[in-house]
């Protein structure tokens, strides 16, 4: 149902909140910023709108003051939100009584989506049929908000009126915030969450030039060249960086087909983002291995059992051993008998303790263990290696 809903939203430009509960936070489903909702800002809304809907079965169509409208629904638990949404320009003064009205902040005054009141209404309908399945009439929601009528002729004059000022109105532009925060998701390395968001922003992006396939061109080269800062500053080699924005830029310069050139934006979004995340994981296993390396460095004079090192270091015992032997092309048993054989050597070198001693100290369970895990690393025996060494020592 989520991805019903989310699917909604973007067809139709109209934010969609959900609660659990009468008393629980409005959640988005992921399209829309929660902190831009007047539902988030202002619970007084909220409870003006559910206090409503408890009262009547259909869904509640609300205008405010301001000529803004907002709709809430049942749901099997809790309720639909959803809104901002109007039906005329709200001009600058207008604009600025809504965000106050509501406690909105940001630096950027987004005008809420404009439409025509019999759109507003088939899409409370839709949002009510969701858990019901039942059909709801336009005008039965119309008349139980009490709500004027709307004739074909103001749909038809408020349509036209809408396409001619398409180019320029700015409820078509997408938010500096907005924008920010799919850039944000690149820069984090959340691939999934770039990608919905994405979605939003490219359907309202400004007009980057008169012929639809230059826009789209545009569009897709503006948008890998701002991704490729974006995980350079993410923690991405700006080798790797650059070698994924020349694939994407080559694959633009060469398409010709709009519909793929619109693909390539959000495409372009994605990839970056997984980028991060791959840099993340390499990172991340990285610091496994140095934290196991570390913890073999301070107690391999001890048993060592792969399950402690694991707990640890906080992951399971099999990704740590599939991470430690990418990075260290060895198991963490080689490197542990390695490394005990390194101290061996130095103790075999620079003190007197007795080979028994040392085998011991060192922790290999029996002297013959000792010597040939000794003579695999080192290619000669114990006493063979103190012999050389230590008589090389003496003699300086």
């Amino acid at each position: 149902m989520a991805q019903l809903i989310e699917k909604i939203e973007l067809l139709c430009g109209i934010p969609v909140f959900h609660m659990e509960d009468e008393k629980s936070a409005p959640k988005s489903f992921g399209a829309f910023l929660e902190q831009e909702s007047p539902f988030v800002c202002a619970p007084s809304l909220v409870e003006l709108l559910v206090g409503r809907c408890r009262r009547q079965q259909l869904p509640v169509v609300y205008k405010d003051e301001n000529g803004i409208f907002f709709i809430c629904a049942r749901r099997r638990r809790g309720f639909y939100l959803a809104g901002p949404v109007c039906t005329e320009d709200l001009g600058y003064e207008g604009l600025n009584r809504f965000w106050e009205a509501y406690g909105i902040a940001g630096e950027e005054k987004k005008h809420p989506v404009k439409t025509v009141l019999i759109r507003i209404l088939a899409f409370a309908a839709i949002i009510g049929e969701l858990e019901n399945g039942t059909p709801i009439e336009y005008e039965e929601i119309r008349k139980a908000n009490g709500l004027a009528e709307e004739t074909e002729a103001d749909v038809e004059k408020e349509d036209t009126a809408l396409e001619l000022r398409k180019l320029d109105d700015e409820i078509y532009h997408h938010t500096y915030q907005e924008e920010r925060y799919v850039m944000e998701c690149v820069r984090e390395g959340r691939p999934e969450e770039a990608r919905r968001r994405s979605n939003t922003i490219m359907e309202n992006a400004g007009i980057l030039s008169g012929r639809k396939q230059n826009h789209y061109k545009n569009l897709a080269v503006t948008t890998v060249t701002v991704c490729t800062r974006e995980v350079i500053a993410g923690g991405v080699s700006p080798a790797k960086a650059y070698r994924l924005s020349d694939i994407f830029i080559n694959r633009i310069d060469r398409c010709m087909d709009t519909a793929r050139l619109q693909e390539y934006s959000s495409k372009a979004i994605y990839e970056f983002a997984c980028l991060v995340a791959e840099e993340k994981k390499e990172r991340a296993a990285g610091r496994y291995t140095e934290q196991c390396k570390d913890y073999i460095y301070k107690n391999y004079n001890h048993k060592i059992y792969l399950e402690e090192i694991a707990d640890a270091v906080g992951i399971s015992p099999g990704h740590l051993s599939r991470v430690f032997r990418q990075d260290m092309d060895m198991t963490i048993q080689e490197y542990i008998q390695k490394f005990r054989v390194e101290r061996a050597a130095n103790l075999l070198k620079y003190s007197e303790a007795s080979l028994t001693e040392i085998s011991d100290y060192v922790c290999f369970h029996s002297q013959s263990h000792f010597g040939n895990a000794f003579k695999r690393y080192m290619q000669m025996t114990p006493k063979q290696y103190r012999d050389r060494y230590k008589e090389k020592e003496f003699c300086s």
